[in-house]
């Protein structure tokens, strides 16, 4: 799982895993959106390789809502959504944002 590359099955996404320095980062190829895995929530005691790769299993089974961030068709953003009726607060003049899961389903644009 560290050091890895995924790409969704629409081929629309690329997910990338890198592991330095005992520091897991992960985000969306070309994008600035991106987490450590020592800041993600998880059970007391857990490893950041260990919270890393929960997050990404929940990534590749459909279970985490991606948010893309898009501005006359244009994508300028890309990242993992808690909460999108938060995220669809703070659009700029011209931007909407289209939820999906990793599968390529979409979920709603606003």
């Amino acid at each position: 799982m560290i050091d890895s590359d995924y790409v969704s099955p629409d081929g629309e996404l690329r997910f990338i895993v890198r592991l330095k320095d005992g520091d897991v980062t992960m985000g969306f190829d070309g994008y600035p959106w991106h987490t450590h895995g020592d800041i993600l929530a998880a059970p007391a005691g857990s490893s950041a390789e260990a919270r890393a790769e929960q997050f990404v299993d929940a990534l590749l089974s459909n279970r985490s809502i991606i948010a893309v961030l898009k501005e006359q068709n244009a994508i300028k953003d890309i990242w993992i959504t808690d909460d999108p009726a938060q995220d669809k607060q703070h659009l700029g003049e011209g931007e909407l944002v289209e939820f999906r899961v990793w599968g390529g389903s979409i979920s709603g644009v606003f």
